[in-house]
């Protein structure tokens, strides 16, 4: 699959995603430059990020040789999503984490930005680990600072990431730009139903965090995720239509319709995610 076959999601508002992402989220130290450099030349265009992750300044490194090097022509070619860490939920702040992904990202803008859990952190504080390092900041308060990054030009959509159904209607009730984009772990053997159906209903895109199942889901204290590759069932499923379980896997999250962001650093895996992955256009949500 080119960059030109991939397939998209439309987006409230106007705009469409590659529904087929480079996830960056738990790579270790110096191999996330290098596969990102990799899934760029392989024909990704959608690369997922965030503050937390603290590799931005390793992708923004390999965005900016991959452009020099007429890899992609310009910026505009590619997708670059990030999002705003709990430290930064303060109005005064969420300005200041916007910019500081760009800078490590070396981008002017961001093409989707996203609040990356609907709870906030003190500021500096990078993991709560008691009540006093919590803050009270209402999401809608974060939201509404949001919305400016969007009239400023710095970022072209906004959304949110692991919120409930009651979550997303706190916001919907004071936004006055739509919520692009809700990423939450789906896959399989944890559909999310109500909440995709939510979405959908709604005009959000969803995008699929962990969907390959694994044990370092961000949901791994609530539930069991083994990785879903080596799932009986979904080889089963696999061996029924003469193919592979990350195929069986990335069908059904693009099918559903929702973007996927399968993640690894092998050059191998990196292009089989993408090149494995049904050819037909996703429908928008």
């Amino acid at each position: 699959m080119t960059a030109t076959t991939v397939p998209t999601l439309a987006l409230p508002g106007g705009g469409v995603m590659p529904a087929i992402g480079y996830g960056t989220w738990l790579s270790k130290p110096g191999e996330v430059y290098a596969g990102t450099k990799k899934a760029i030349e392989l024909g990704y265009r959608h690369i997922d990020e965030a503050w937390v992750y603290k590799n931005e300044a390793e992708v923004g490194k390999a965005i900016k040789e991959v452009i020099a090097e007429g890899t992609v022509a310009a910026r505009a070619d590619l997708w670059i999503t990030s999002k705003l860490w709990q430290c930064h939920h303060r109005t005064e702040l969420v300005r200041e984490g916007c910019l500081d992904s760009m800078t490590q990202l070396g981008v002017e803008y961001l093409d989707l930005y996203l609040m990356h859990f609907p709870v906030a952190f003190v500021p500096g504080c990078d993991e709560a680990v008691s009540a006093d390092q919590m803050d009270d900041v209402p999401i809608e308060d974060t939201w509404r600072a949001m919305e400016k990054l969007v009239d400023e030009g710095l970022v072209r959509h906004i959304g949110v990431s692991n919120f409930e159904i009651a979550e997303l209607k706190r916001v919907q009730a004071v936004a006055s730009k739509p919520i692009a984009c809700n990423q939450f772990e789906t896959h399989p053997y944890y559909q999310r139903r109500e909440l995709f159906e939510y979405c959908q209903s709604h005009g959000i895109a969803v995008t699929a965090h962990s969907s390959m199942g694994g044990g370092a889901n961000a949901m791994r204290k609530f539930h069991k995720s083994p990785p879903l590759t080596d799932d009986p069932v979904i080889g089963e499923i696999a061996a029924k239509h003469g193919t592979s379980p990350h195929v069986v896997l990335l069908a059904w999250g693009l099918r559903r319709p929702m973007a996927i962001i399968p993640k690894s650093v092998t050059p191998k895996r990196i292009q089989a995610n993408k090149d494995e992955a049904p050819c037909s256009r996703v429908q928008p949500p």
